[in-house]
């Protein structure tokens, strides 16, 4: 018999948290982030949990919907005693069914670049490779030195989408040899596609930042008392990540986290020379529904 799934509720959490437990090693976040996933105001999609023959949960997987409409998969876990058992699959086939639902565009997500057994579940669905990311944290805030001025929250929703659709062009022609800062947008290791929905997405959660000149995108989309992310920015990097630091570390925050394309070795030396140490090797899994 194969493993079916449900949605589910913030009533299952106590068990949802023991899957999480046995399929991961450390950086567990599903209780501390559950209010994020199940309210269904701030993040908007559905929690899968899968189900052995006994009814009784053995994996988890979150299909999110981005503001473009493109499907996220995330948190996907299956308790160890049931990996390679169906459990996946299960979840997979929801997911599937959810993007017919909501007539996503794509759907897409992330694994480590080593992680061959993740990268293959996505492939025999139908994924292909679509980027690759490097991660880089900042502790603070030590490493801050002096506090930070200058920038400014942009209030204008048209401005900020203005601001950022020039700025992620100039940034594109900028660094054409190695794609700007990529295909997708990275934040909380989640990857969006740049253009107006996700601008204004970002407006409407306080996350674009200017001094005028140059042009920052920071902030969380969840967890955000464990750091803040710089998304993007344009114009000074060194002005920007100064800010970006001085302003995370003034919020009482612990970590300023970046992520960019490998082929960005300017970005490369110019974190690690500011301190920020290497958190890992990302890639991008896509299916593309517009096909």
């Amino acid at each position: 018999m194969e493993m079916h799934s449900r949605k589910g509720t913030l009533a299952d959490i106590e068990r949802l948290v023991e899957i999480e437990e046995s399929a991961v090693s450390g950086g567990y976040y599903l209780y501390d982030n559950r209010h994020f996933y199940f309210d269904g105001i701030l993040n908007k999609g559905e929690m899968v949990v899968a189900l052995n023959e006994e009814e009784h949960p053995v994996g988890i997987g979150q299909y999110s919907i981005l503001p473009d409409g493109s499907g996220w998969l995330e948190c996907l876990r299956v308790e160890k005693q049931w990996q390679s058992q169906g459990a996946g699959k299960a979840i997979y086939r929801r997911y599937m069914a959810l993007a017919e639902e909501t007539n996503a565009p794509s759907v897409a997500m992330f694994t480590g670049r080593k992680n061959l057994a993740s990268k293959g579940l996505a492939e025999k669905h139908g994924f292909h490779l679509a980027a690759a990311y490097m991660g880089y944290d900042l502790a603070l805030p030590g490493a801050v030195k002096e506090i930070v001025t200058g920038f400014h929250l942009v209030v204008d929703e048209e401005e900020a989408v203005k601001l950022l659709t020039q700025a992620v062009a100039a940034e594109a022609k900028r660094a054409a040899e190695t794609n700007g800062w990529g295909t997708f947008m990275a934040m909380n290791r989640t990857f969006f596609h740049y253009g107006e929905p996700l601008y204004r997405y970002l407006h409407r959660n306080n996350m674009v930042f200017t001094d005028g000149e140059n042009v920052l995108v920071l902030g969380a989309r969840m967890l955000r008392a464990r750091g803040l992310h710089v998304g993007f920015m344009a114009g000074d990097y060194d002005k920007c990540l100064a800010f970006a630091a001085s302003a995370t570390a003034a919020q009482g925050l612990e970590k300023l986290s970046i992520m960019f394309p490998p082929e960005r070795a300017d970005l490369h030396d110019l974190v690690t020379g500011k301190g920020y140490t290497q958190t890992g090797e990302l890639i991008v899994m896509e299916l593309d529904r517009r096909k």
